[in-house]
C-alpha cells in the first residue's frame, strides 16, 4: 500500500512541475497572441519556416521546444495547432526538429557538467535537426503543392 501512495505522491508531483510551467506558457501565448506579440515572432522566424516550408505560425512552436523542451514545445505545438490551425504537414516537420533539437540550454548545461564540449554538442544537434528536417520537408509534399497537381 505504502508503494501505491508514494507513486501517487510522485505522479502528482511530476504533473505538478509540468503544470507549473504549461499553463504560465499557455496564458503568455493568449497574451502574446491577443497583444500581436506572436505575429512579430513569427515574422521573425519566418526565414525559418520558409526554409523548412512551414507554416508561419510554426515559428512560435519551435522556440519554445528548443529551448524547454519536448513537454513544453508540445504543449505549444498544440496550443498553436488549436489557435492557428496548423497543418499535420508542419506538425510532423515540428516534432522532426525537435525530437532531434530540444531543450538546447537545459541538455547543455547538464552535458558540460559531465564533461561534454557545448560547442561540439550543440553543432552536432542543430546540423543533425537541420538537415533531416530539410530533407523530410523536401520529401513531403505541401497541401498547396498537391491540390496544383490535380
Amino acid at each position: 500500500m505504502e508503494m501505491i501512495m508514494d507513486l501517487i505522491t510522485n505522479l502528482i508531483s511530476f504533473l505538478w512541475s509540468i503544470a507549473r510551467i504549461l499553463i504560465p506558457m499557455m496564458i503568455a501565448i493568449e497574451i502574446f497572441k491577443d497583444t500581436k506579440i506572436i505575429d512579430k515572432i513569427s515574422k521573425v522566424f519566418k526565414p525559418v519556416s520558409n526554409f523548412f516550408t512551414l507554416s508561419e505560425q510554426s515559428g512560435i512552436s519551435l522556440v519554445f521546444g528548443m529551448i524547454f523542451g519536448l513537454t513544453i514545445g508540445a504543449g505549444a505545438v498544440i496550443q498553436s495547432t488549436k489557435d492557428y490551425n496548423l497543418d499535420k504537414r508542419s506538425i510532423f516537420l515540428i516534432c522532426m526538429f525537435l525530437s532531434m533539437c530540444h531543450a538546447i540550454i537545459e541538455d547543455t548545461i547538464i552535458f558540460v557538467a559531465a564533461g561534454a564540449n557545448p560547442i561540439a554538442m550543440l553543432s552536432a544537434r542543430f546540423a543533425s535537426a537541420i538537415i533531416i528536417t530539410f530533407i523530410f520537408s523536401r520529401a513531403m509534399k505541401t497541401e498547396n503543392t498537391e491540390k496544383n497537381e490535380n
